[in-house]
């Protein structure tokens, strides 16, 4: 047998493994799941994110909480100082008025930012809670159909190695040039080979001079197609 016959039979092995590889890909609950898993990732991912504003919010909420009951205390302490006529002269009077205005502007800075904040914190905790709601829901869906997808995927594994073992029996007594070209073209487009077809490449549907046809008929020469890169095959007995 020809080389170029052995190559042609094992490019309909490799052609078989290249479909059902396909199939396997494409099946529609694999489909489903790669669905399911990409939601749960990226409810995940917004989880994440909002952990990390819920902890600079946090941090915030911590340092305004501060700033309030500093003013706070400055904003009594005056008070009380004024009221108990404790200041002597009006330059101390003035100060003090000064001290207790800019604390109660502080203050109502503080608690005016923090009832915002209150705000947006029942807001972010709402949309926590659906996020994860809608990840935990996902989850459980994906881990349900997961159980029958995996029996599934054990039968297309198996039929998967059958064909993959076809097709390495096709590959003995292949010259390993033959084996190597192969590759190499296999790794710019499949299939590799073509038939020569009323003087046209069936690869590309491009018209070739006759004597292509003559010269690889019976030939075991490789012989690529100028337009496409295919290597042209005549069937040994066939012209």
């Amino acid at each position: 047998m020809r080389q170029l016959d052995r190559l042609w039979k094992y490019q309909g092995a490799d052609k078989k493994v290249t479909e059902y590889e396909t199939e396997i890909r494409q099946f529609p609950l694999r489909q489903q799941l790669l669905k399911l898993r990409n939601i749960v990732a990226d409810q995940q991912t917004v989880v994440r994110g909002l952990e990390n504003d819920a902890g600079k919010a946090l941090d915030r909420l911590n340092e305004l909480t501060a700033q309030r009951d500093q003013a706070q205390q400055i904003f009594d302490e005056a008070k009380q100082a004024l009221e108990s006529g404790a200041y002597a002269t009006a330059e101390q009077v003035h100060q003090a008025i000064s001290r207790v205005s800019d604390a109660e502007g502080r203050l109502r800075s503080a608690e005016k930012e923090l009832s915002k904040m209150v705000s947006h914190a029942q807001m972010m905790e709402n949309r926590y809670k659906d996020v994860r709601n809608k990840a935990a829901k996902a989850r459980d869906e994906y881990n349900k159909l997961k159980v029958g997808y995996d029996k599934e995927f054990e039968k297309q594994t198996a039929h998967l190695e059958e064909l993959k073992q076809a097709r390495q029996e096709a590959a003995e007594g292949i010259d390993p040039a033959y084996m190597e070209r192969y590759k190499a073209i296999r790794s710019q487009r499949f299939p590799v080979m073509a038939r020569i077809h009323n003087d046209q490449c069936s690869g590309c549907n491009m018209s070739l001079p006759s004597a292509v046809a003559k010269q690889i008929t019976g030939s075991d020469e490789i012989v690529e197609c100028e337009n496409c890169g295919r290597i042209l095959y005549i069937p040994d007995g066939e012209k």
